[in-house]
């Protein structure tokens, strides 16, 4: 019987969290891809100790000032997926979708297939098709107070699009069962960690996957900025070690991915319920 399966991803972005709190300024540019690049070379060692496979949503600012990194995400001999998380991480417009793609493939030669919107924000994903994706995973299904709520949502992967028109599969982050209890950077910063475990073991035997992410700078020092301690909590080496046990602890229970492999196995898989149906 096969395993269910892990997504893993993480934002790879500019660190301008600072400058969302208030009157605090963001560090400079040079600073925030700093620590993003810090962090980010922290997670690809990760990775490579534990021999998980994850996919990168990157900004495109933060590629063209890294593409040495961008292209080791691209050669490593795990397979991770490259995709885009935008055009930069502080502002958004329609076309950053087309152009953030084309940039980004450049970057990494290989093909971008997902997108994500940095901080979860709205847009129109009629455009997605259009510009060349096949999924999205800009969803977090849960009530994130002062953020937003998503509880209305759809759970778990579905398709956008009219029937015969291009669309985009919708690959949300994981939230458990009827609780809709999160299961991303957030809660794994501040949940127990025998409370995250069930939760994410509920959520793989009912939906059969689980999709995480995280950002790199969770992964290096905060120490200097001014930014909350729900964001700074466990920053640095302590959540590589705890990621790095929740992983060895999940890759016992589900085989880990990238999102554009399980996204083109759930395509086809709808597509061959939908013929069986047709033909019944």
């Amino acid at each position: 019987i096969p395993k269910p399966k892990a997504l893993l991803s993480f934002d790879v972005e500019e660190f301008d969290l600072p400058g969302e709190y208030g009157k605090r300024q963001a560090p400079e540019i040079d600073v925030q891809l700093e620590v993003g690049t810090r962090g980010l070379t922290a997670v690809l060692e990760l990775l490579d100790r534990t021999g998980v496979r994850a996919t990168f949503f990157t900004t495109a600012v933060f590629a063209a000032a890294r593409p040495e990194l961008i292209r080791r995400i691209a050669a490593s001999p795990l397979k991770h997926e490259v995709a885009s998380h935008g055009w930069s991480h502080s502002s958004f417009e329609e076309r950053d979708l087309l152009r953030s793609r084309i940039e980004i493939e450049g970057i990494a030669g290989r093909p971008v297939l997902g997108f994500r919107r940095a901080r979860f924000g709205e847009f129109d994903r009629k455009a997605l098709a259009t510009a060349g994706y096949r999924y999205d995973s800009s969803d977090n299904p849960i009530w994130l107070p002062g953020r937003y709520n998503n509880l209305k949502q759809p759970r778990t992967a579905y398709r956008f699009g009219a029937p015969g028109t291009p669309g985009v599969t919708i690959l949300p982050v994981s939230a458990s069962p009827l609780l809709r209890y999160p299961l991303f950077w957030l809660s794994f910063k501040h949940s127990p960690m025998r409370v995250f475990r069930l939760a994410s073991a509920w959520t793989l035997r009912e939906d059969g996957y689980l999709n995480l992410f995280f950002h790199p700078w969770e992964f290096t020092s905060l120490a200097g900025f001014k930014v909350p301690f729900v964001v700074s909590r466990r920053a640095g080496e302590k959540m590589v070690a705890r990621l790095e046990a929740y992983l060895l602890w999940l890759k016992e229970r589900a085989d880990f991915e990238p999102l554009a492999d399980f996204v083109v196995r759930w395509e086809n898989q709808q597509a061959l319920s939908l013929f069986n149906t047709s033909r019944t």
